[in-house]
């Protein structure tokens, strides 16, 4: 028997004459009414939305998302509503299961409905899903709150409507390229700041914000917003969804903390992001991959055993499932083959190998493994493969470099680091790794804006150390300061004494180089070595003129 239930498609668009046609012909069939609020678009968005039979409304853009929202429900005239973006779709293989899903819509009870949101990243298996609430009942006290990233939900909430999960996927192919995730991240900054000087204790602004920041890489407001954030969550035990942002935004926060070289923050933050559920992939995913970077591999294994048999559920939070289980097999096989259990490792590298086909083709992550593990002969043949394959990625081509350099190709390594950044100017490693060899070759001012680059990142201590000594080589002691207290937090050295004269200062560092040296750190003792000692013949020179 049909369903006479009708269901309205509300959008709001501004100049997406590119997308909307592919949105509005995968909904086609679908729904029973079309409501185009456009925003003030200049090219053909209102024609088009006409072409597929829509009503369209104009509305005056107020820097409000959700207004525009609220605009598009108000003029539906169906029992539900369903709200879609341009550059959202309704996949083929999706409608059977959506016609389905609409002839059973209840016409007494009704519900809210959340689905699955598909967002393709350049990379296949990096691809996010997470379920959002997509589908509401056209009733009186719906609507949408916040300036950006507005949400239904709270009303919904409010009024009591209860919701079901479907099985039912939207492709959001808006967040696929780079370059469109930071050109929305920027658009979106003034409404979110707005939006908290609006509403300064919403922690969902604080999330976004903490978002947004980490995306334009400001990762120290970042990491502001998301303390904030959870500052703001009421003490006592949550449930359900409200666990699971809070919980997402310790993994948030812990990956800040690890990005800004706060390791024993970081640990700490993700381990108790474990303690509130052991169950939930993500503290365990981030919290192996401290541990990996780490090298404590002992103690990574048996979170990586517990995460490879889990089943990744969806939730409200958007993750890469596919990402998450092709790590974890790759983790674990370098946890085998570090503990010399190579079958195991091989086994692991072949299931990865199964998540990620392309894998297999690229070899940036294995020929990783094999550089940290000395195995430089095996990590040139892979890196030399991956490159005649993907000549364009900055990582294969970062540690192609290392390799090199370890064989005494310098030269070729320097062309590799030098594409490489060209290629990404942010990319860590690139930046790292060229200014550690351009340092190699005695060239101190090219080197030193690449180190410095790479620290605002990440202040590792063989970024500090170098920083250090070309500081301290070109008589600019002062800038070698802060560096040098990285290094003291690093080896847990306090200082005992201030530093009174340049021999001081030449002690402490030695100080610090057999502190160093002690971690098997032998590369950054050796360059506080030699900057110790230059600092003692300035010292000299300085007592003969006196």
């Amino acid at each position: 028997m049909k369903n006479d239930v009708r269901l309205s498609l509300c959008m709001i668009v501004m100049n997406e004459e590119r997308d909307l046609p592919g949105c509005l012909q995968s909904t086609r069939g679908l729904v029973d009414e079309i409501i185009v609020v456009d925003t003030g678009s200049k090219d053909r968005t209102p024609e088009i939305a006409r072409e597929f039979g829509a009503k369209v409304y104009p509305f005056k853009w107020v820097n409000d998302f959700a207004a525009a929202r609220n605009e598009s429900i108000r003029h539906a005239t169906g029992d539900y509503i369903l709200w879609l973006d341009a550059d959202d779709r309704i996949p083929p293989q999706e409608r059977e299961n959506f016609v389905r899903w609409k002839q059973e819509l209840p016409t007494s009870e009704k519900r809210a409905y959340w689905f699955i949101v598909e967002s393709p990243k350049e990379e296949e298996f990096l691809t996010e899903r997470c379920y959002q609430m997509r589908v509401f009942p056209r009733v009186e006290g719906v609507r949408f709150i916040r300036r950006v990233h507005e949400s239904i939900l709270e009303s919904i909430n409010a009024l009591g409507i209860p919701s079901s999960y479907c099985d039912i996927t939207i492709r959001h192919v808006g967040y696929a390229r780079k370059a469109d995730m930071h050109r929305k991240a920027n658009r979106n900054l003034k409404l979110l700041l707005a939006a908290l000087a609006e509403a300064p204790d919403d922690p969902t602004i604080h999330w976004h914000l903490s978002m947004t920041y980490n995306v334009i890489g400001e990762k120290e407001k970042s990491a502001r917003h998301a303390e904030s954030l959870l500052s703001l969550i009421p003490d006592g035990k949550l449930e359900g969804e409200e666990r699971q942002w809070q919980i997402a935004a310790l993994v948030h926060l812990g990956n800040l903390y690890a990005e800004l070289g706060r390791e024993k923050e970081a640990e700490k933050t993700l381990r108790k992001a474990m303690e509130l559920d052991r169950n939930n992939p993500m503290s365990a995913f981030f919290l192996a991959r401290l541990l990996i970077k780490q090298r404590a591999y002992t103690k990574a294994l048996p979170i990586l055993q517990r995460l490879r048999e889990k089943d990744l559920q969806v939730y409200q939070v958007p993750y890469p499932q596919k990402a998450v289980k092709f790590y974890c097999h790759i983790w674990l096989g370098h946890c085998y083959e570090t503990l010399g259990k190579r079958n195991e490792a091989v086994r692991e590298y072949a299931l990865a190998s199964k998540v990620n086909p392309s894998w297999d083709e690229r070899g940036a992550e294995v020929g990783e493994f094999y550089l940290r593990e000395g195995k430089v002969e095996k990590a040139l043949e892979v890196l030399e493969r991956a490159v005649k394959i993907d000549p364009f990625n900055p990582s294969v081509l970062s540690n192609l470099a290392l390799a090199y350099r370890r064989t005494g190709r310098i030269e070729e390594a320097e062309v590799c680091l030098r594409k490489a950044v060209q290629l990404d100017p942010e990319h860590f490693d690139a930046l790292a790794n060229l200014g550690h060899l351009l340092l190699l070759k005695g060239k101190l001012e090219e080197a030193a804006p690449l180190l410095k680059k790479a620290a605002l990142s990440r202040m590792d201590t063989d970024l500090a150390a170098a920083l250090i000594f070309i500081a301290i080589l070109n008589g600019r002691i002062e800038e070698a300061l802060p560096y040098t207290e990285r290094i003291m937090e690093a080896i847990d050295k306090r200082r005992n004494k201030t530093l009174d004269t340049l021999g001081d200062y030449a002690l402490l560092l030695e100080e610090l180089a057999q502190g160093l040296r002690s971690k098997g750190r032998l590369y950054e003792a050796r360059l506080l070595n030699i900057a110790s000692r230059h600092l003692l013949q300035q010292e000299a020179i300085l007592s003969s003129v006196d």
